[in-house]
Order: C-alpha cells, then structure tokens, then sequence
C-alpha cells in the first residue's frame, strides 16, 4: 500500500483551471491514476480549509462552491477523507510544536497532514507548500 495525502492547494488547483497550478496539478493526477496508487488521502480540516478558500476567492459565487461540492462528496471525488478523532487533536498539536520554527510557519491544518502522514506511514505529500521540505516527501 503506497499512500498518499493530499494538501488543499492540490485539492483547489485541480478543481479550478485558473489556479497558477492547475496544469502541474493535472499532470500529478493523471499519474496518480494511472499508476492506481492508493490510497489517496486528505482529512476533514483540509475540506474545511479548501471550502474556506473556494468562498475567499471566488466571493461565495455559489457555482464555484458546487464545483468543491463535487469533489469532495460527489461524482468528481477520488480520494478519501479521514475525520480527525478528539484524541488526535493533540497528536497534531505536538507536530505543531515539533515542526515550526521562525522560518517555517506551519498552519495546525499543515501539522494535521503531517499526522495523517505518519499514521498511514504515507509515501509522499502532494502540495506545492515548501515548509513540507524536509519533514516530509513532497510530490510537487
């Protein structure tokens, strides 16, 4: 089993063909599917954060925010998402702590992934976020 976890920037680039990354995002996905690597991961912070995305940059137009809908509950959806238990707040809380530094600021959505990461003892990262280097395997 090769797993993957998937980072909202990959998530949004794939899903709007304006985003600066969509056409490297493409490419990762065909790959991705052509390879039948599995399993795809993302959790349910990263939906949080990449609806909140969808909202801030398109200014709540409602279409954008179907196109999200699609690929996180419906036909466009090829991963899966893992729903943080209470307990593993605090697991994400230590990276946090672990990780940052004054040059490099991680989100606790970031440590999160890096949680998901570990448990799955995963085979790369995909996002085009750098303050992943060197804790992480990144596929960019």
């Amino acid at each position: 089993m090769i797993a993957i976890i998937l980072d909202s920037n990959f998530l949004f680039a794939i899903t709007f063909k304006r985003d600066k990354n969509f056409l490297r995002a493409y490419e990762l996905f065909m790959e991705l599917k052509e390879s039948e690597v599995h399993p795809l991961l993302t959790n349910n912070l990263v939906l949080e954060e990449t609806i909140t995305l969808v909202v801030a940059r398109f200014n709540g137009n409602l279409s954008y925010l179907d196109k999200i809908y699609k690929l996180f509950w419906g036909d466009d959806n090829f991963f899966q998402i893992e729903y943080l238990m209470q307990d593993e707040y605090k697991t994400v809380f230590n990276d946090l702590k672990k990780y940052t530094t004054p040059k490099r600021l991680l989100s606790f959505i970031d440590a999160s992934l890096i949680s998901l990461y570990q448990k799955y003892n995963a085979d790369k990262i995909l996002s085009f976020d750098s303050h992943f280097d060197n804790i992480l395997k990144r596929l960019y």
